[in-house]
């Protein structure tokens, strides 16, 4: 096997240890035992975001000039020290220290490991496809296990949780360091007009790809603003917080088994009739949730990693077969930078309708708007798309 090949197998790897989150099923009550109300903890994870886009398109054309692996192994090494700060943060200032050195890590990382994977496999769309839904389960996986973690810790001490993300947080800087830069070709001419002909052919020069770009870019805010509440609407379930933790388990596994599942269900259902079930798994676990009794709705909550595992196969697939691989990295970014300058404008609202008027009327806001924007996004892709496909 060579080192190329072998690159598929290690950016997997790197994927699974970079989502071994341990700290997140119980980072919402963490928080909050800092002092944070739900505002502040949107408010915080908006600054995130917006770390990561301040980063983000210069350290990935950074990566398309210099080479992606350099850029992989700065990031996990930055994503580390970031964890390894979890120990010493303190109140609302000393998470947003946190949340702003784990945002630069993520600004490099973001693009670079989908880049490395998407150039080391052969040019066959149905490989890439599968390849990617293997990573991205693996990811979930990955989140799962590490939920388990969780709940067998902090049952004991939330302490060992802080300690076992620490530990784990430095393995894909030790994986980074393995993987072998893929032959491409590189761009060429003045930065400016490098970073010009990647936003052209984004937003200007091909319409189908900016329509997949918009509806790619909403439904993943939809489901990652999900995740945030989840937490919180757990709470109000009255349930034990170290269950939360199996159930946070049992919804990264589906998404997993969906993603892996995509292809198949791609080839039997066909792409429109997906991407129209991807969207009214979102808006429907938004309405269920907001309008029935807690320890109903938390059950539909699966429904956003349906509809997550589903997007990132089939959207984020679409997305690298139609972008040329000498600016794949800076593209994907790009497609980062706008989701979470997206998230940094929405999350602080919806913060606010929380914690003005609880959480299940901040999901009906949610679906509400889900649905009116989706739709808007949705049906001028298809018909594009049917059509592109028809020719």
């Amino acid at each position: 096997m060579n080192t190329v090949n072998q690159n598929v197998y290690k950016i997997y790897a790197h994927g699974f240890f970079y989502m071994f989150l341990v700290i997140v099923p119980i980072i919402v009550p963490f928080f909050e035992s800092h002092g944070l109300s739900m505002s502040e903890i949107l408010f915080v994870q908006g600054i995130f975001g917006i770390t990561v886009a301040i980063f983000e398109v210069p350290s990935a054309y950074l990566g398309d000039i210099w080479g992606r692996k350099q850029i992989l192994t700065l990031g996990s090494f930055i994503t580390a020290l970031g964890f390894s700060s979890l120990q010493f943060v303190h109140g609302f200032w000393g998470i947003l220290a946190y949340e702003v050195f784990l945002g630069i890590g993520a600004s490099f990382i973001s693009g670079a490991d989908l880049s490395i994977l998407y150039d080391s496999l052969e040019e066959n769309r149905i490989v890439r496809m599968k390849s990617m839904g293997h990573f991205h389960a693996l990811q979930l996986i990955g989140e799962s296990i590490a939920a388990l973690v969780c709940a067998a810790l902090v049952i004991k001490s939330m302490k060992l949780v802080l300690w076992a993300q620490i530990l784990v947080g430095w393995l894909p800087f030790f994986i980074s360091l393995t993987i072998h830069e893929p032959s491409i070709e590189r761009m060429e001419g003045s930065h400016y007009d490098n970073i010009r002909s990647v936003f052209h052919h984004i937003f200007k020069d091909d319409r189908l790809l900016r329509q997949l770009f918009m509806n790619m870019t909403l439904w993943s805010v939809a489901t990652f603003t999900a995740v945030w509440l989840i937490q919180k609407y757990w709470q109000s379930t009255g349930y034990d917080i170290s269950l939360l933790a199996f159930f946070w388990c049992t919804c990264n596994l589906t998404a997993a088994f969906v993603g892996k599942l995509a292809p198949y269900l791609e080839n039997k259902f066909g792409t429109i009739k997906l991407l129209y079930f991807l969207s009214f798994c979102s808006i429907f676990a938004y309405f269920s949730m907001g309008l029935m009794a807690p320890f109903l709705g938390i059950f539909f909550a699966l429904l956003f990693y349906v509809s997550r595992g589903l997007n990132f196969t089939l959207y984020k697939e679409g997305f690298n077969h139609r972008v040329p691989a000498k600016f794949r990295n800076t593209a994907n970014s790009i497609s980062s930078l706008f989701f979470r300058l997206f998230f940094f404008t929405l999350g602080p609202i919806v913060g606010v309708i929380i914690d003005q008027f609880g959480i299940q009327y901040g999901l009906l806001t949610l679906g509400s708007f889900f649905i009116g924007v989706g739709l808007f996004l949705l049906r001028p892709f298809v018909r594009n798309y049917e059509q592109t496909t028809d020719n």
